[in-house]
């Protein structure tokens, strides 16, 4: 009887061993999930309006080499910045949005701003 009560005990101590380690090893090393589970957590995300970007927020576009993405800036009539890992940078005195437009109009390659921006609430 005391054996089956220790291997009873065992399995229970492994098991919440277990849940504790997966619980570190998602959050600190994956960066899932929120660090207390049992804390409410919402997602509030940001729209941002054309008023709310400087001047020197830099537009991005996917290209697949640097001539290409000189050629854009070309087209826009906008500064090239720098080309790393298939993503082109420029820069521009103009309002990003109006650029962006105008390239929307003209049916130019598309050009980004960073937009995302999460904040968690708990």
């Amino acid at each position: 009887m005391k054996k089956k009560m220790l291997t009873v005990v065992i399995v229970i101590i492994a098991v919440i061993v277990l849940v504790f380690v997966g619980w570190y090893v998602m959050f600190v090393h994956f960066g899932r999930g929120p660090a207390f589970p049992f804390l409410q957590t919402k997602v509030v995300e940001f729209e941002l309006a054309p008023g709310d970007i400087s001047k020197t927020e830099p537009l991005m576009a996917l290209t697949e080499s640097e001539e290409e993405a000189k050629a854009i800036a070309e087209q826009y009539g906008i500064t090239f910045v720098s080309f790393q890992s298939g993503v082109a940078t420029y820069y521009t005195d103009e309002d990003p949005w109006q650029v962006i437009d105008r390239g929307v109009e003209n049916g130019y390659q598309a050009l980004y701003l960073n937009q995302s921006r999460q904040l968690y609430d708990s």
